[in-house]
């Protein structure tokens, strides 16, 4: 009764509607007429392509470093050819596990790895986002290391960053002695190997590493953000191989070497010519050449040359900011040094202001207001504590 009585409400309507309620019968696909082993084949490879898709880490590559791109750079170096277990493991001096952990976090692992890598893809450098080099570059150096250095000075160089702004609000500039340093028009062109090397500089940085958060400066997340895209534009731009119609740059040549000739007192007729590094010298007693760290020939045992000739490094090396020369042999050591090159003698003091203090760890000078070391977050030793709050404490 009721659904006659709805048919004769509705039903003039429905009939007269210009589109009709019903809809076409679905087609049902029974899943039984498939046969078993096409459909387990479908579903092998669709597991197959989202495990190509998404990169798989290993629980050794997890742990040892908070950068899933740092990793998978490094995985694509081992799987170029740049880093061979056994090489790896040698230079660790440990097993097989021990590298695998260990590979991620330690410079000396993938240093040499990383450099072949930057030197063969010259061609990336053109083709990486400059946002994101900008970015790693424009709040100061990595470190106060002079390849580190230099190779941000050369990317702001090619950005056109002002360095004088750079390095007055950089929190290493006062340890370091290439800061306001101009480079010359020679030592410009930056390429893919300055990019990688700083990259290498964050990925390895103690403070990265350890995954602490809490003592990294301000503004170091957004260069840490940049530092990861790139490197996984670089495992991305590596797939594609080098066009070979492409020229190679030139090698940068910073300084002409010198080649001198000389005659060996067993035989005069022979004679060599060899690369003069700067602080090597020359016995004038027999022309046998010796490393700066001689003081008397090596051949002959007559006395090395006088101080006046050594204090230049033997070749004219201009001095910077920060070197110094031995008090006792007058070698002219780089500001890195704690001891001569030459005899092993102490460094004179430094010159620092009231209050600045140098690390007894890592050697690294600090501003009176740190309390940790800026470089390796050493606590300040009491003794300088004490100093600083001699001249800080107010008469009254």
């Amino acid at each position: 009764m009721a659904v006659s009585r709805l048919f004769i409400l509705l039903g003039h309507s429905i009939l007269h509607h210009p589109r009709s309620f019903s809809q076409p019968p679905l087609l049902k696909l029974n899943i039984a007429c498939i046969p078993h082993s096409l459909r387990l084949k479908r579903c092998i490879s669709s597991a197959v392509t989202l495990e190509s898709e998404t990169p798989a880490l290993s629980e050794d590559a997890i742990s040892a470093h908070p950068w899933p791109e740092w990793v998978n750079f490094v995985d694509q170096l081992k799987v170029k050819g740049y880093i061979t277990q056994n090489a790896a493991a040698a230079e660790n001096g440990g097993s097989t596990v021990e590298e695998s952990a260990a590979l991620y976090k330690e410079l000396k692992l993938v240093k040499d790895a990383c450099m072949s890598f930057a030197r063969d893809r010259f061609d990336i450098f053109k083709l990486l986002p400059t946002s994101d080099i900008q970015a790693i570059v424009e709040q100061g150096c990595p470190s106060v290391f002079r390849k580190p250095v230099n190779s941000a000075k050369r990317l702001r160089a090619h950005l056109q960053i002002d360095e004088g702004d750079v390095c007055s609000s950089c929190s290493l500039r006062g340890s370091c002695d290439r800061a306001y340093v101009l480079l010359t028009e020679t030592e410009t062109a930056a390429r893919t190997v300055d990019v990688v090397r700083m990259l290498m500089s964050f990925a390895l940085d103690p403070l990265v590493v350890s995954g602490e958060v809490e003592d990294k400066p301000a503004g170091r997340e957004l260069v840490e953000s940049s530092a990861r895209r790139l490197l996984s534009e670089l495992v991305e731009l590596s797939e594609t191989p080098v066009d070979p119609d492409l020229p190679k740059p030139a090698s940068v040549v910073h300084q002409k070497k010198k080649q001198l000739q000389f005659v060996d007192s067993s035989d005069s007729r022979s004679s060599k010519s060899i690369d003069l590094k700067p602080g090597d010298w020359v016995c004038t007693e027999c022309n046998f050449m010796n490393f700066a760290r001689n003081i008397r020939c090596l051949k002959c045992k007559a006395n090395g040359p006088k101080a006046s000739s050594m204090s230049t490094g033997g070749g004219g090396v201009e001095m910077k900011k920060g070197d110094w020369n031995c008090a006792q042999c007058s070698f002219m050591n780089f500001a890195s040094n704690k001891q001569c090159f030459r005899c092993q003698g102490p460094r004179p003091p430094r010159q620092l202001k009231p209050g600045d203090w140098e690390c007894p760890n890592c050697d690294f000078m600090n501003f009176s207001r740190n309390t940790v070391c800026k470089s390796c977050n050493r606590e300040r030793p009491l003794g300088s504590a004490l100093q600083d709050d001699l001249y800080t404490r107010k008469p009254y």
